[in-house]
C-alpha cells in the first residue's frame, strides 16, 4: 500500500490529563470538550485511555466517560486506546461495550492492551485474581467469544445486531508483536508515542499475516503519535517544553503530579545531555506549525504503511489543545462527514 496524505484518517487519543492548579473534574470537562470539537471538525474517532493511581492522567474508566461522549457527539467513533485487559474480566468488558454498541451502534471501538495501565497494587485492586491466572490471548479469545454469543452459558447482555470492532494496542517494539491481531482478525494501532522504537516490521507482518474478521475484512493499522502544532514558532517552543518535560520525568521513573503551568517549567531546564536523549527519541512525535505537521505526518504513515494515525497532545491549557486540532485538521481539509465503519 503506497500511503499518502490524502489516503490517510485521522483520530485522536486523549488521557484527560489534569493541569497544574487546576481539577479532576475539569480534566474530564476538558476530554469532553475535546471530544466534540473532533466530531465536528471531521477526525475519524476518539479513543480513551485507561490509567490508574496517577494523578496527572485522569481517565480511568473510559467506558463510563465514552456513554458521555457518545450522547454528545453525532458521527466520530468512539472507543477505548485501550481496556488494560489483565484489569478487568473479559465477560465484564464484553457487556461494557455491548453497552456502549447499543446505544451508539456502528460506533464503537474496543481496543485492548496487555499492561496494566498503573502500579502493581492498584492492578491487584481492580482485578484480585491470582497473577497468571489466565495469559492475555487467551484473555482476548475470551472477549471475542462473548461478543459473539459463543459462550452459550452466559450471554453478554445487552444482546446487539453488531459487535464493536476490537483493536490490540502495541509497543510495536518487536516485528512480532502484531502476530496476535492478525490470527485473530483484529485492527493493529502501534503506539509510537510511548516507543519511539516501534518496529516498522511489526505492520508489514501483521498485514501478512492477517486473518480475515467479521469486523475487519482486511487489515487496518492505525499508529498513534504525539503532535505539537500551533501558528507560531513562539507557541510551538512553549508547547513542546511542556511535552519534553513531561517525557523526561516520565522516563526516569518521576511522574509529574500535574500539567506544569509555563511558569513552572521555567524552573525546570533542560541540559544538553536531556536535549540528546529527546533527539534520539524524536520518532515518538510530529512538531511544527501545520504545514509542517502534515508532511511529518504523511511520511510516518507511509513508514508504517498506516491506514490512520491517531494524534495525542499534552497542554496545560485546553484551548492550546483545540487550537492544534483545529489548524491540523484545517491543513488537511478534512470534512465534516457521517461516521464510518472502518
Amino acid at each position: 500500500m503506497t500511503t499518502t496524505w490524502r489516503d490517510v484518517k485521522l483520530s485522536v487519543l486523549d488521557q484527560s490529563t489534569l493541569s497544574e492548579g487546576s481539577t479532576a473534574a475539569e480534566a474530564i470537562a476538558n476530554t469532553v470538550a475535546l471530544a466534540k470539537e473532533a466530531d465536528r471538525l471531521g477526525y475519524h474517532r476518539i479513543w480513551l485511555s485507561e490509567h490508574h493511581n496517577m494523578s496527572i492522567l485522569q481517565g480511568s474508566v473510559p467506558e463510563v466517560l465514552l456513554a458521555s461522549i457518545g450522547a454528545q457527539t453525532q458521527r466520530i467513533r468512539i472507543g477505548s486506546g485501550g481496556i488494560m485487559l489483565p484489569n478487568h474480566s473479559a465477560y465484564h468488558v464484553a457487556e461494557a461495550f455491548r453497552t456502549l454498541e447499543a446505544l451508539y451502534p456502528g460506533r464503537v471501538d474496543c481496543g485492548i492492551g496487555r499492561a496494566s495501565g498503573g502500579d502493581t497494587y492498584s492492578q491487584s485492586l481492580l482485578n484480585p485474581v491470582p497473577e497468571g491466572a489466565m495469559d492475555f490471548p487467551d484473555q482476548v479469545e475470551q472477549l471475542e467469544r462473548f461478543f459473539h454469543d459463543e459462550c452459550k452459558r452466559a450471554i453478554a447482555m445487552p444482546m446487539t445486531a453488531g459487535a464493536p470492532q476490537m483493536w490490540l494496542l502495541s509497543a510495536g517494539g518487536h516485528p512480532d508483536s502484531g502476530r496476535l491481531a492478525a490470527e485473530k482478525g483484529m485492527g493493529l494501532a502501534i503506539a509510537l508515542f510511548i516507543n519511539p522504537s516501534a518496529s516498522p516490521e511489526a505492520a508489514q507482518r501483521y498485514r501478512r499475516d492477517f486473518q480475515p474478521s467479521q469486523e475487519f475484512p482486511a487489515p487496518r493499522v492505525a499508529i498513534a503519535l504525539n503532535v505539537i502544532c500551533a501558528p507560531t514558532i513562539e507557541k510551538l517552543a512553549e508547547l513542546k517544553n511542556i511535552s519534553d518535560v513531561f517525557r523526561l520525568m516520565r522516563d526516569s521513573g518521576r511522574y509529574p503530579t500535574a500539567v506544569y503551568s509555563p511558569e513552572s517549567l521555567r524552573k525546570i531546564p533542560i541540559d544538553e545531555e536531556a536535549a540528546a536523549y529527546l533527539q534520539r527519541i524524536a520518532n515518538r512525535e510530529v512538531v511544527g506549525l501545520p504545514a509542517d505537521v502534515k508532511s511529518a505526518i504523511a511520511e510516518r504513515a507511509q513508514i508504517y504503511d498506516a491506514d490512520e494515525v491517531m494524534l495525542t497532545s499534552m497542554t496545560y491549557r485546553i484551548q492550546d489543545k483545540l487550537d492544534a486540532y483545529r489548524l491540523i485538521a484545517q491543513t488537511f481539509a478534512l470534512d465534516s462527514p457521517r461516521c464510518s465503519n472502518v
